[in-house]
């Protein structure tokens, strides 16, 4: 006569590579959810770059297109001295590039800067000078952000003052 084995449950074997299969399964998910939530933070991050860039943009077109008259000895390619009439005062700013902020009249305009270039031009088509003159009549903007992960935004517009 025949034994008959029991089938009703799983060997001592079979419950430790079922085991074991689960434990590689859980570490391979794992890995991928933590790329993705990375690249989400990331992503986050350097569209917070971004914005920041778009609002100090914004507010230097908004300031330059006020511009009534240029310090040709102080202003270059990282600053710029200027008086503009806004509201029918006259008032003296200041934008300037040290280290890693951008300032205006000594506020913080935005931080994490990787470079600013202040170009200054005869006319749309003409040459970018280093330096401001009476025949220039339009000034020409370039931020650059560092975000996450080095990744460095880069932004650029022109402006003409309309009150020189």
């Amino acid at each position: 006569m025949r034994r008959r084995l029991n089938q009703d449950g799983f060997t001592l074997i079979e419950i430790i590579i079922s085991l074991v299969l689960v434990g590689i399964i859980a570490i391979f998910s794992a890995m991928g959810v933590s790329s993705i939530v990375e690249g989400f933070l990331i992503t986050r991050a350097n569209a917070e770059t971004t914005q920041k860039g778009q609002l100090a943009m914004a507010r230097l077109l908004r300031e330059f297109v006020c511009i009534t008259s240029v310090d040709p000895v102080t202003s270059g390619p990282t600053s710029i001295i200027f008086t503009s009439y806004k509201q029918g005062i006259a008032g003296v700013h200041v934008v300037s590039w040290t280290a890693d902020t951008l300032t205006l009249d000594g506020d913080i305009l935005t931080d994490n800067v990787a470079g600013f270039d202040l170009g200054y031009l005869d006319s749309y088509s003409g040459a970018k000078q280093g330096t401001w003159a009476s025949s220039r009549r339009m000034i020409q903007i370039t931020l650059s952000l560092k975000g996450a992960n080095n990744a460095v935004s880069v932004f650029t517009d022109r402006v003409i003052p309309r009150n020189l």
